[in-house]
């Protein structure tokens, strides 16, 4: 079962298998990602959505995930020197699930089987097509048949091919980034293990930098439009505020103190501001988001969001929904500020301030629409029913939440609860859960 943490005491930090395994939840930085990985899936004629998670694994790596979606790790940011070597690892990915490649990687199966390959190994299998050979390359060097080489075969040749696509799709869109696919390529050979090319389930380095060689020689003296030149410009100064963002988000406790201690720039003001609310140190904090300039109010918004969870934790709810509200009334694009209507809503219902539950309900209910997966939103949303008395719709949200965290037991109990309401709706809903609950009982 997901574990979620409090949404003020981790910063938007959700566990999702173990101790060490997070995810990052910040609107920021997911909505630049998917703005690159939405204009790549274009560029490769790719009409299905495409998430973007944001782990806090501070290795160089990014995977593409059989349900069709993108895990980009916090160091694959970091490590990356520009937003040039960012977009070839997203386009790589991108070129994976384009292609099927974890789906088909699943169809092999059988020949992993024949080839000798155990259970285990298969998860290391998709492992190493989504960005990380180690576990597979552990089990075939225990010793296996000549059959394993033809498997491994498969899954170089797919790398290969999403190359291939990022590549295509980069030049259909007139980006012509090729250095930085060959700066970020040069920099994962210098990580790699010792290479084997009969054991490897990657192409050898030194092919995948020559083919990049080739396109950075075909296109860098093709100048890029003025419309492509404005967005990288764009692409350019935002990657360098998540950058050092993400810094902040993921570095270990102990060496929070020293991150930006004598900050240069505004992107180091934000990221010491995010260090300081980590560290509890709310007005420190404050003071720093309040003296940043904002280009927009997007971007106001999104320093805002400290200010109105160093407010929360300080007890002035008031003035957090206060201000929260005041944003979300500016902004343009609600969904792109989820963060802050769950934030809005927390500092409603910790404060229990009465007078702002229905304008809390009516963002949130606009975040959720219409796939209603966001488990801190149901969890707001549910609290705000209880505080304005509709006891159906907040089992409804107890139930859904459960649900999508994974036990069946309490979304049973509270899917029950929620149909004996009034709400034709919630009744439906509460009765589609509690149906997908048998049929998974029966599978």
């Amino acid at each position: 079962m997901k574990k979620i943490f409090h949404i003020l005491a981790w910063f938007f930090i959700v566990s999702v298998s173990s101790a060490e395994d997070y995810i990052v939840m910040d609107d920021e930085t997911e909505t630049f990602l998917c703005e690159i990985v939405n204009a790549i899936k274009n560029g490769m004629g790719y009409e299905s959505e495409i998430k973007v998670y944001i782990s806090t694994d501070q290795t160089l790596n990014a995977s593409a995930i059989q349900s069709g979606d993108i895990v980009v790790n916090a160091g694959a940011i970091i490590q990356s020197s520009n937003y040039k070597e960012l977009i070839a690892i997203l386009a790589h990915e991108v070129g994976h699930i384009e292609g099927r490649h974890i789906p088909l990687l699943m169809s092999h199966m059988k020949d992993f089987m024949k080839a000798g390959l155990v259970p285990a190994l298969i998860g290391g299998a998709i492992s190493a097509i989504a960005g990380n050979p180690a576990p597979l390359m552990a089990g075939v060097l225990g010793g296996q048949s000549i059959s394993q080489g033809m498997a491994l075969g498969k899954m170089r040749q797919k790398e290969e091919i999403a190359d291939t696509k990022a590549a295509d799709a980069l030049k259909k869109l007139g980006w012509y980034l090729f250095d930085g696919c060959l700066d970020m390529h040069k920099k994962l050979a210098s990580k790699s293990f010792i290479y084997n090319e009969y054991l490897s389930s990657h192409p050898h380095s030194s092919k995948r930098i020559e083919k990049y060689k080739q396109y950075y020689e075909e296109f860098k003296n093709k100048s890029l439009s003025e419309k492509v030149q404005k967005l990288m410009k764009k692409y350019e100064t935002k990657f360098e505020t998540i950058k050092k963002k993400l810094q902040a988000l993921v570095i270990q406790n102990e060496f929070l103190g020293e991150l930006y201690k004598s900050p240069q720039n505004n992107d180091e003001k934000y990221a010491r501001a995010v260090a300081l609310y980590r560290l509890n140190k709310y007005y420190e904090a404050i003071k720093l988001i309040e003296d940043l300039p904002a280009s927009n109010i997007e971007q106001s918004a999104y320093y805002n969001e400290i200010k109105c969870m160093a407010l929360i934790n300080l007890k002035k709810c008031k003035e957090a929904a206060e201000l929260a509200k005041k944003l979300l009334q500016s902004t343009r694009k609600i969904k792109d500020h989820r963060d802050l209507v769950v934030i809005y809503a927390e500092a409603v219902n910790s404060g229990n301030i009465n007078s702002h539950a229905k304008s809390a309900i009516k963002y949130l209910r606009r975040i959720l629409a219409p796939k209603e997966d966001d488990i801190s939103a149901l969890h707001e949303l549910g609290k705000l029913y209880t505080m304005t008395n509709h006891p159906d719709k907040a089992s409804y949200c107890a139930a859904r939440t459960a649900f999508l965290s994974g036990d069946n037991k309490m979304a049973k109990f509270h899917a029950s609860r929620a149909i004996s309401g009034k709400d034709p709706t919630i009744i439906k809903k509460a009765k589609d859960i509690l149906t997908s609950l048998e049929d998974e009982t029966k599978t």
